[in-house]
């Protein structure tokens, strides 16, 4: 069990090793900048259950957005005004790479075309048309991966807990035995 619990740890902070946290936030060129600021702020780093569930939406919805190159700038200001947890914000964010980028313009794109006429927007002129076609289909894209991961953490959050008490229930056993 100590051994599972272990494993579990190790393979989070592999996760998270990437990512800015407050120990390393100055390490990354763009939020350096703000790294004193950001120090200040607790709830950019809390893993607790308001900031990680914003962080989700927040994150999600604008990782589809057509921002690509401002995204880390966006995502430090809206976890900022969002109260939003940093890391998994910037993680999000990583969803939209120079590889996928392509293909998931080209979903939201004809995601919010189809959008656009399921409304019945009036075509204005080509070039906003297609800009409110890639805004509309992120945010639906978005939304969706948001609710997704949203219900991944509530799952994992109703797991952790169970998991957690049965190690203390498993520790108590053993401590009454000796």
């Amino acid at each position: 069990m100590e051994q599972r619990w272990r494993q579990r740890r190790r393979r989070i902070r592999t996760w998270l090793k990437p990512l800015p946290r407050r120990a390393t936030i100055h390490r990354y060129p763009i939020l350096k900048r703000f790294a004193a600021f950001a120090r200040r702020r607790p709830y950019l780093w809390s893993f607790k259950d308001a900031p990680v569930v914003r962080a989700i939406y927040l994150g999600s919805l604008l990782a589809y957005l057509p921002t690509y190159g401002a995204q880390i700038v966006i995502a430090f200001i809206a976890a900022w005004f969002g109260r939003a947890n940093l890391t998994l914000m910037i993680g999000l964010q990583m969803i939209t790479n120079p590889l996928t980028a392509g293909p998931i313009y080209l979903a939201a794109y004809g995601l919010g075309s189809g959008m656009a006429r399921l409304l019945q927007l009036p075509p204005r002129h080509p070039v906003l048309d297609g800009a409110l076609a890639l805004i509309l289909g992120g945010l639906v894209l978005g939304l969706l991966t948001a609710l997704l991961l949203h219900g991944l953490w509530v799952l994992g959050r109703y797991e952790a807990r169970r998991f957690r008490h049965r190690r203390q229930s498993r520790l108590r056993q053993e401590n009454a035995g000796n």
